[in-house]
């Protein structure tokens, strides 16, 4: 009977293998959790979950953090598990095939015993080795399960190995404190299937820090971006001056693209240089200005001229005639003023004319009365 409880007791070690499966930790400097303080949730929704805490804690403080796995990161813990889920279903399956040998076994054994204590003097060297015979061969099978028991741990163990290197680990720098032990990740942040890595950092009243972690994958609720389809320009040429400047404008589309970013650039910056679509002329040439966007690399560009600046001349710098003539902010030449002609002055002849005429016809007046 003690071979049965031992039996039902690896069994029992087999069944707890099996239903609770290969489990995913985390790279870490340090042991998870030593004393089963700490528990998470088999399931969250809507990316919130609350962590557990054993009842003997008291005074304690409690922090979060989650940690978002690559994809790639993602995809090798989930072959790693994959893999390994197939060759323990195998071991389990020959477990199970080797059961009804080992119970028959024990079951032949157990009659041997039996047999033995109940042998007569003459009977008992042959019912001792019948019992030893049976105590072999059930030693012997059993040996064999339990070397397989072993084989399902070790192959469990370096899964768990590898998933350890692959899962990321928690930064300091990046702890939430939970005053009611809830945890949540912001779906609307991602878009898609995504795998965090919750870590749980469990302070007790007498300072000592346990840590453990959980890998959960969420569906995040963002709105999907919209890519971009192509990029135009609202001139394909331009001709400027040198020292002058020009802003092209670009046009994404379509309209409502999520990443509308440019990158400006130009083939020949001695001729022309280009900063956030604001085109400068250098010197007398021609440069191609490329607007390339950040979503999907489409481009669209602009030749640009640039042609030398005509500077106006001074007329009396060029007029070699007048180069005698004298000029008109000299201050050493007088200021002339010439007497005007024209309408003005037949009125003053007139004037005088006039009174001449009057002056005479006064004096004979004056003569005629006699006045002496």
């Amino acid at each position: 009977m003690i071979k049965k409880v031992k039996v039902i007791f690896v069994l029992f070690i087999l069944i707890g293998m099996v239903l609770f499966p290969l489990q995913k930790v985390n790279a870490h400097s340090v042991e998870l959790d030593p004393k089963g303080l700490i528990s998470f949730p088999y399931f969250i929704s809507f990316g919130k979950g609350s962590i557990d805490i054993k009842d003997s804690e008291t005074g304690y403080s409690l922090y979060y953090q989650a940690v978002q796995l690559s994809d790639s990161t993602f995809e090798q813990i989930e072959k790693t598990s994959e893999d390994v889920k197939k060759e323990l279903e195998d071991i389990k399956k020959q477990l199970e095939a080797m059961e009804p040998e080992l119970n028959s076994l024990e079951d032949t054994l157990d009659e041997k015993i039996e047999n033995y204590k109940d042998a007569s003097e003459e009977q008992k060297e042959q019912a001792k080795k019948e019992y030893e015979t049976a105590y072999t061969n059930y030693q012997n099978k059993a040996n064999e399960y339990n070397k397989m028991i072993d084989e399902y741990n070790t192959k469990q163990d370096e899964a768990n190995a590898k998933i350890k290197e692959l899962t990321p680990t928690y930064v300091e720098n990046n702890w939430i404190k939970t005053e009611d032990k809830s945890f949540k990740v912001d779906l609307s942040e991602f878009s898609g299937k995504k795998s965090f890595a919750i870590w749980a950092k469990l302070v007790s009243s007498d300072g000592t820090i346990s840590y453990d972690e959980c890998t959960y994958t969420m569906n995040g609720s963002k709105v999907a971006d919209v890519n971009v389809e192509s990029i135009t320009l609202n001139k394909t040429t331009l001709t400027i001056d040198e020292g002058s400047s020009y802003t092209l404008t670009a046009t994404i589309n379509p309209s409502n693209a999520t990443n509308k970013l440019v990158d400006w650039s130009s083939d020949n910056e001695k001729v022309a240089k280009v900063e956030n679509g604001k085109v400068t002329a250098i010197s007398e040439g021609t440069a191609t200005i490329t607007a390339k966007t950040k979503d999907g690399g489409f481009t669209a560009t602009c030749k640009v001229t640039v042609t030398k600046k005509i500077v106006p001349q001074n007329p009396s710098s060029t007029d070699n005639n007048k180069t005698n003539e004298p000029k008109a902010n000299d201050a050493t030449i007088a200021k002339v003023i010439l007497p005007k002609t024209g309408t003005t002055t037949y009125i003053v002849i007139f004037s005088i004319v006039l009174l001449s005429i009057i002056g005479l016809v006064c004096y004979k007046k004056i003569k005629y009365y006699n006045f002496k």
